[in-house]
């Protein structure tokens, strides 16, 4: 069973990381044609502590784990929000995520999560993107990164897989585009049908995915 990180943080946007929580925990296996009752990926929760997070809206939600007892995961997931702005992130979340880097599968982001990489030290010479309204405040930040505008998914293979995807809704592509690498097209259909997410496109990371901007304009 493939396992997931998702990272959270105070002020972390609610959809930026149930989302792809949900696509990814709901997958199951496909058997002749349909899901069976096996999970395809574990997902869980990790942050600096086991103690409530307050989310951007007003969500409270405590952490599966904490960063010093998370083993290693296939995927990391790092999601947005008023909180990746903070000038004083965790510094164990910043270890967690270039541990991650080196021993995980594929490390991503969705919406403004992708300036936590940056901070991490992990989008050098990498293909990103971010929600539309922050692709140039990335670009300014991050001069050795290659943002892109214009895609709801980005991959890119150089060493490990950096996946970072747009704006809020856009971690839906992502989650999907990960179950097609991990389970298939036929997986990733099934999934986007019981979402009833006409958006959906069949590609497996770490291609890329284009798209239109995200109509959202909401701005983290």
């Amino acid at each position: 069973m493939v396992t997931v990180d998702v990272v959270l943080f105070e002020g972390v946007d609610e959809l930026d990381f149930c989302g792809p929580y949900e696509v990814l925990a709901s997958c199951r296996k496909v058997v002749d044609g349909k899901w069976s009752d096996r999970p395809a990926f574990h997902v869980q929760s990790v942050a600096e502590y086991r103690s409530m997070i307050q989310c951007a809206h007003g969500m409270g939600i405590v952490p599966d784990k904490t960063f010093a007892n998370a083993p290693e995961a296939d995927i990391v997931i790092v999601p947005g929000g008023p909180g990746a702005r903070n000038e004083h992130l965790p510094t164990r979340m910043i270890e967690f995520l270039r541990r991650a880097y080196e021993t995980s599968d594929i490390v991503s982001s969705v919406c403004t999560g992708a300036f936590i990489l940056g901070r991490a030290g992990l989008l050098d010479g990498h293909r990103v993107t971010t929600h539309h309204c922050r692709t140039k405040d990335l670009q300014a930040m991050y001069p050795k990164a290659q943002v892109v505008t214009g895609q709801r998914v980005v991959a890119d293979g150089k060493k490990r897989h950096i996946i970072t995807s747009g704006g809020i809704t856009c971690g839906i592509d992502l989650a999907l585009a990960l179950i097609a690498h991990y389970e298939g097209k036929e997986a990733a259909t099934l999934a986007a049908d019981r979402l009833e997410w006409p958006r959906f496109h069949s590609v497996s990371a770490p291609a890329s995915t284009p798209s239109a901007t995200p109509e959202r304009a909401g701005v983290k």
